[in-house]
């Protein structure tokens, strides 16, 4: 009798366990699916300073699946994988540059997802220390983005 209390207690965890995954993972393709698509920088700053105007003006990232790619001016500056956990409290982003100036890098980030506004703040490629707010000062080695969906 105990042995079959213990084995009906542990299928019900396995089975607790597998729903909460299954939880995380619908989560996590709801925001990847909300990704999906071109997205027009509305505003850049690295280390509390703003990039140039005509950066702004002329740069995009670009979500499909799994990849994006950064273009500035018509030209691809950057491509990669990024993988999700909006599970966290404040939601993570990590990108794995593949190509630009810093392929072979990772780069830690969280990110906010409201209607047609993505808000992104990166650690500088390579840091190992991940933002913890939105913000990106003087003082900082982080990049933030606000970025707009790109309407069809």
């Amino acid at each position: 009798m105990r042995t079959l209390t213990l084995m009906a207690l542990a299928i019900g965890c396995l089975l607790l366990g597998a729903a909460s995954l299954l939880a995380d993972d619908k989560e996590k393709k709801k925001d990847i699916a909300a990704l999906q698509g071109t997205w027009k920088i509305e505003s850049f700053k690295i280390a509390g300073q703003d990039a140039p105007e005509e950066f702004v003006k002329t740069a995009s990232f670009a979500f499909k699946d799994k990849k994006y790619t950064l273009t500035v001016d018509g030209e691809e500056m950057e491509t990669g994988t990024f993988k999700l956990d909006p599970e966290k409290k404040v939601k993570t982003i990590d990108l794995e540059i593949e190509s630009g100036n810093d392929q072979g890098k990772k780069q830690l980030g969280i990110y906010t997802l409201k209607d047609d506004t993505l808000t992104l703040c990166f650690a500088f490629p390579g840091e190992t220390d991940r933002p913890t707010k939105l913000e990106s000062s003087e003082d900082s080695k982080s990049i933030l983005l606000v970025l707009k969906r790109e309407k069809k």
